[in-house]
């Protein structure tokens, strides 16, 4: 901008008495300037404004005048009572808990057509979700400071407890006659019972708290259908609150089709020590009980995970005919332990036979002494670890025509001898989880494949030590194998000790690896590929905390994915075709110098459809993308994704 002072700007340049007025008269008449171009600005700003407000008026306009004519308001009720109840979260997840931001609460204050329709939804309401927090105390306090904690700790609980009776009173007003779905977790003990006395100064709350729910439950107990209870209890606490949930009657419970109870017993934890050298458990305090609850006509799913004594078949007169589920698992003590697990082959074989309709089972067998986290010893030895009593050979076959999927936690057994005295025609989906390393050159799994291995779809293996060689022989008699999952390292032979760190798993990978020759335009899969109906395979142990994993180089793996992606490919005749390619899960022996995926693209593999989880020795988060299918079915104690929806203010 030119000025007469433009060569004195910037300078020291000092101005004469005559120059100054000049220089006032020159930025005199600049802020004049700038005073109008501020007033332009404020007009066009004001101008703005108004634009902005009268979009907005005819923005407003546009949407509520659109709303009118939105294709929701076009479904009828039932279908959109429908959509509500899609909108609802698993029972047992924080998503569930009967709080303001449920869905159903949401939903009911989207409009007053919607309030109504949800309240006219009974469904809606029809799950209780009721987890209690665990009352802490710490027994190092002073006197008078623990006096003070105690009423603190009393009181948030007494509060914690009012609001869940609030809202289960509203849940069980708004889901009417309907059959309810319950997923309660508490626990009687007080600080995990380590101090008798600061069980005494808050059991009192505690209880009665727990009494104030339990009665609300009773109180509807011919509506229940579905049950899930995770109790901390002692066995026979007569004013054990909880336990009025389990001792109901056949009559008090005429519709409930699926339970699951999973019981700590708290005598455990108390002033009452269980020697490991004899195996003991709590027998004085929970023979004989009968758990009436789980006796109704009606039950068809049965979970139980609590102390063996609890669970005799002379004390459970459960309807087993009418089971399609059974889940005998083993229950947990404190520190994480687990406690006796279950069953022998005999006692388990006994069981079955009284459950001829089962389609789904899990159970856990083992020789009724402790488990090896009590400090026993780690490895098999014939002096201290007795195997399981197998199945007595006067037994008759037992036959399970409709059971297709089962489940086997083995506890430092040999389980084989189940197999040989079961018939299982339908037997889709085979699990089974082994404690220890394999014992004496036997592999359980083994004559599992040689009796059912022509049915089997679905194998989930977890067994540290068995070679490689004994696997790649039992993939062999899995022709229809679909899903494979295998949980624990190889042994390079017997004697050998799993080596974390090498690729020599890579072996393995190859014999899943189809061989391919071309002529032409005809490709033809060379015979001696295991598992050619393979569609989902994940070989990892899942867990980062494992000490030994399977461990494959990332050109084994891309050299497999590939060429079972040419081997399924309309160019194969269709009798030596392999199927395509789903999910794939493993671990790599190095870290990442590959990115999978763009290699994968670049070598013309066919990402669509596809699912790969990627597993670093960095540790880094695993890389997957899409979403992981479910290969097996290891829950066996949840409810199913299709049952009777959740609950809501």
């Amino acid at each position: 901008m030119d000025s007469p002072f433009s060569e004195c700007l910037n300078s020291s340049y000092t101005p004469s008495d005559a120059e100054i007025p000049l220089i006032k008269a020159l930025i005199q008449q600049k802020l004049d300037v700038l005073g109008s171009i501020d007033k332009e600005i404020k007009d066009l700003e004001d101008s703005l404004a108004a634009l902005k407000a009268r979009r907005k008026v005819n923005k407003t306009f546009i949407r509520k005048h659109q709303a009118l004519i939105a294709p929701i308001k076009l479904l009828p009720p039932d279908i959109l009572s429908t959509m509500f109840l899609a909108c609802l979260p698993v029972i047992d997840c924080t998503e569930a808990a009967m709080t303001p931001n449920h869905p159903a609460v949401v939903i009911s204050q989207v409009c007053r057509q919607w309030r109504q329709l949800a309240f006219d939804t009974p469904l809606l309401w029809s799950r209780i979700q009721l987890i209690l927090p665990n009352v802490s105390y710490n027994p190092y306090y002073p006197p008078d400071e623990a006096e003070r904690m105690n009423g603190e700790t009393a009181a948030l609980f007494d509060s914690v407890v009012q609001r869940l009776f609030n809202a289960t009173t509203i849940w069980l007003s708004r889901s009417k006659g309907c059959p309810l779905s319950i997923f309660m977790e508490a626990s009687e003990s007080i600080a995990g019972g380590l101090d008798r006395l600061q069980l005494r100064t808050l059991e009192g709350s505690v209880l009665t708290g727990l009494g104030k729910l339990v009665s609300l439950l009773l109180c509807e107990s011919k509506r229940w259908e579905q049950v899930r209870f995770k109790f901390a209890i002692v066995g026979n606490n007569p004013e054990s609150p909880l336990s009025q949930l389990l001792f109901l009657t056949p009559r008090d419970v005429p519709i409930l089709r699926k339970a699951s109870i999973v019981i700590s017993p708290l005598e455990i934890l108390l002033d009452l020590p269980i020697n490991p050298s004899v195996g003991s458990e709590p027998t004085r305090f929970w023979d004989g009980i009968s758990m009436g609850t789980i006796h109704g006509q009606a039950l068809q799913s049965l979970t139980l995970a609590c102390p063996k004594n609890a669970t005799k078949l002379k004390a459970l007169r459960v309807n087993w005919a009418g089971l399609t589920e059974l889940s005998l698992r083993p229950y947990t003590l404190n520190f994480g332990r687990k406690g006796i697990t279950y069953l022998t082959a005999d006692e388990a074989l006994t069981l079955l036979s009284l459950c001829p309709n089962l389609k789904r089972c899990n159970l856990a067998l083992g020789n009724g002494s402790l488990p090896s986290d009590w400090g026993a010893p780690s490895a098999w030895d014939p002096s201290t670890t007795p195997l399981l009593a197998p199945v007595r050979d006067d037994r008759p076959l037992c036959r399970l025509p409709h059971l297709h999927s089962l489940f086997l936690r083995d506890d430092r057994i040999r389980a084989d001898s189940l197999a040989s005295a079961l018939d299982l025609p339908a037997l889709r989906s085979f699990t089974q989880i082994c404690q220890d390393q394999v014992v004496w050159n036997t592999v359980p799994l083994v004559e599992w494949v040689q009796r059912f291995g022509h049915t089997i779809t679905s194998i989930d293996y977890k067994h540290d030590g068995v070679p490689q060689h004994t696997v790649e022989r039992c993939l062999e008699e899995l022709p229809n194998l679909i899903s494979l999952t295998i949980r624990s390292p190889f042994l390079r032979g017997w004697g050998t000790i799993p080596v974390l760190g090498t690729a020599g798993d890579d072996s393995f990978l190859r014999r899943l690896t189809p061989k391919m020759t071309e002529d032409g335009d005809t490709v033809a899969v060379a015979p001696g590929c295991l598992c050619p109906k393979l569609e989902n395979l994940a070989l990892s142990s899942f867990l980062y905390s494992a000490p030994n994993h399977l461990v494959f180089s990332e050109e084994s793996v891309l050299e497999f994915l590939t060429s079972r992606a040419k081997a399924s490919s309309t160019a194969v005749p269709e009798g030596s075709r392999v199927s395509k390619l789903r999910y794939v899960c493993v671990r790599f022996v190095k870290p990442r110098v590959t990115d999978i995926e763009q290699e994968l693209s670049r070598r013309g593999f066919n990402l669509e459809g596809f699912v790969g989880e990627w597993n670093y020795p960095d540790r880094t988060w695993p890389c997957s993308y899409l979403q992981t299918p479910e290969i097996s079915d290891l829950a066996m104690d949840e409810f199913s994704k299709d049952s009777t929806l959740l609950d809501s203010y």
